[in-house]
């Protein structure tokens, strides 16, 4: 097998073995085709996109990881580095700052920074970039409002964001999308590829609530309180309305 299939097999494992973060809800069952990632991504707290989710696919050619994935938005999206007729994502890291040492990880968190932070002097949606630039409160209107009409509601995928998920993060990224922490995760993830264990087909295929399995002690229940009647509280007036 060739290097490059090798560690295409490597990153596609090590991306269903651990999750990214809460906003990135990976299939259950796998990858069907390990060149086509297909997921889906929650929209960040505090962001126009707060209460959508959409369908994101990631390409990867046969030349990777010397050559970067190409990432879509299946599911229509108002973003300045979102393509409107292909949703085809423009990001640095995956054009000219582009490096092999960079891994699916990383890629997906970077895309999802992108719903925190746009990048309006690349964009590829102008309208949505022009609108950025120039009156960040119509921008964000517009933004909820093409989430509200096309994406899926990110409710549906709560089920996703359990307990052991936000424990596997907690040290790697705010479930707030803190930007700060993001960043900082980024560089400790792009130092991970060069110590990845090699994994078997079987392995990358493995579902991803077995390979996710983590456990967090229970908090202990506060006593409930009896409640207390205050006999001396004087029952409120009711206020009548005079008709003129």
């Amino acid at each position: 097998m060739s290097s490059s299939a090798t560690r295409l097999r490597n990153d596609v494992a090590n991306l269903f073995k651990a999750s990214c973060h809460p906003d990135i809800v990976l299939p259950s069952d796998g990858p069907k085709d390990l060149t086509t990632i297909t997921l889906h991504l929650l929209g960040p707290a505090s962001t126009p996109y707060s209460e959508g989710a959409w369908k994101l696919t990631l390409k990867l050619p046969a030349e990777y990881p010397h050559s970067p994935p190409k990432a879509f938005f299946e599911t229509k999206i108002f973003h300045p580095n979102v393509a409107a007729s292909t949703g085809e994502v423009c990001v640095d890291t995956l054009k000219r700052d582009w490096s092999p040492n960079v891994d699916l990880r990383h890629v997906l968190l970077v895309i999802r920074c992108l719903l925190i932070e746009p990048n309006p002097e690349s964009a590829l949606n102008e309208d949505a970039g022009k609108l950025l630039l120039e009156n960040f409160a119509d921008f964000e209107r517009m933004a909820r409002l093409m989430t509200s009409v096309h994406a899926l509601k990110r409710s549906a995928f709560a089920s996703a964001n359990t307990s052991s998920d936000l424990s596997s993060v907690t040290d790697s990224a705010d479930e707030n999308g803190n930007i700060t922490t993001i960043y900082a995760d980024l560089e400790v993830d792009s130092g991970r590829v060069s110590s990845t264990n090699t994994l078997d087909t079987k392995n990358v295929l493995r579902p991803l609530e077995l390979t996710q399995r983590g456990s967090s002690a229970p908090n202990p229940e506060s006593p409930s309180k009896p409640s207390v009647k205050n006999k001396d509280v004087k029952p409120k007036k009711k206020v009548g309305i005079k008709r003129l």
